[in-house]
């Protein structure tokens, strides 16, 4: 008699363990990381970035002094959120001193790796100027809409405002000279003068501002609109709307209503002629009123808008409510159309239905029929009557022999 065996359980494989990663973790991220910066040329060893308020929003904002050139404004140039972009930054010392070794092998290779630095964003501030005199509206403008009358001031009672507001107008002022040449430059632009005591008096003058304003937006237009501007502001705002809506042949559409002495065998044209054109006129008045529009919204006072004088353009009034009623006439077109075609597949849905509602009905009282027969009708309809005369046949009418 054959003995039965157990079979030894197999040995465990051994799991092999990860491998060790050598590579460094990164640094922690810096609270306070260093930013991109790109300065003009040719500036004076004594510019500095200072800190002073933003006219239009009275908060600290960045700008760059120069004692020989004046004020810097500091644009920011993102790159896209879905675009992952890094600066590699370094000093220029340590850049001079990789290039003076030349070609000699340096020992210590590692130690030299990390001391630059990688921003986590690829943001850039560009420094654009900036007219001085947009930095000194707010001591030159009135504190509030509601004051209705100004005094003549001293050119000191203008700048011991400006160095009593902001530390850093204080220190610019005291050492440098300049500065007060150029405040004294471009307040004499937009304010009144008068003379008293042997001193010059000053008062803002409100056409004044809004004719440098015109001056400047008009500089604007010449150089040109950036790309996005032109593109949401300008081409947008002047679209015409195409009135004509999508037809088919069964049914006319609101377009062709007007069109039914057009022979039928003629095909038709779903686009129509825009029924207005844009001069280029009303281009130009539409691209100064928006850079009219920025410049009031970025570098003046709220308080000193409502004073200024607004530049009327009639024609480009009258080109924008021409357009605007265009665009409503064709939005209610494209709204009747898309009623019509709604109902039209209500409709053919309705009869849809109803087929097969009356196709059903149908079937329902065959079954019903069906059910309702004898056993010996059924069993007659089985069985073979094609010689067999129907019932009828016995009752028919004899006519009677004569």
């Amino acid at each position: 008699m054959a003995r039965a065996t157990r079979s030894k359980p197999k040995a465990k494989e051994a799991t092999p363990e990860p491998p060790v990663s050598t590579a460094k973790p990164l640094p922690t991220p810096a609270p306070n990381p260093p930013k991109l910066f790109v300065l003009p040329k040719d500036t004076s060893p004594d510019a500095r970035i200072v800190t002073l308020d933003n006219p239009a929003t009275a908060t600290p904002s960045r700008y760059l002094f120069c004692p020989t050139r004046g004020f810097y404004e500091f644009t920011r140039v993102a790159a896209p959120k879905s675009e992952c972009r890094s600066w590699l930054l370094t000093s220029a010392e340590q850049e001079e001193e990789e290039e003076g070794e030349g070609e000699e092998e340096v020992n210590g290779d590692e130690e030299r790796i990390g001391t630059g630095y990688v921003t986590k964003s690829a943001d850039m501030f560009i420094a654009t100027p900036i007219d001085i005199l947009f930095l000194l509206l707010p001591v030159l403008a009135p504190k509030s809409a509601k004051d209705a009358k100004q005094h003549f001031l001293a050119l000191d009672d203008y700048t011991d405002s400006l160095a009593a507001g902001n530390r850093h107008w204080k220190v610019l002022l005291a050492q440098h000279p300049s500065l007060a040449r150029m405040i004294e430059q471009r307040v004499r632009a937009v304010c009144d003068s008068v003379d008293a005591a042997g001193e010059t008096m000053y008062r803002l003058n409100a056409e004044k501002v809004a004719a440098l304003l015109l001056k400047k937006a008009e500089r604007m237009v010449a150089h040109g609109l950036p790309k996005s501007l032109e593109e949401k502001f300008i081409k947008t705002a002047l679209e015409v709307p195409i009135m004509s809506v999508a037809t088919d042949e069964t049914s006319p559409s609101p377009s062709t209503l007007d069109t039914a002495t057009t022979p039928p065998d003629e095909k038709q044209d779903a686009t129509i002629t825009p029924p207005l054109a844009t001069p280029p006129q009303i281009t130009h008045l539409l691209r100064l009123r928006t850079c009219l529009t920025y410049l009031s919204t970025t570098y003046l006072p709220p308080a000193l808008l409502p004073r200024l004088p607004t530049p009327t353009f009639p024609a480009l009034t009258t080109h924008l409510a021409a357009l605007a009623t265009l665009k409503q006439t064709a939005s209610a077109l494209r709204s009747l159309s898309d009623n019509m075609s709604r109902k039209r597949a209500v409709a053919e849905d309705d009869d849809r239905i109803a087929a097969r509602d009356a196709k059903k009905r149908k079937k329902e009282d065959d079954d019903r029929k069906k059910k309702a027969e004898g056993r010996g009708v059924k069993m007659l309809k089985k069985a073979d009557t094609s010689g067999m005369k129907k019932m009828s046949a016995f009752f028919v009418k004899v006519d009677r022999k004569k």
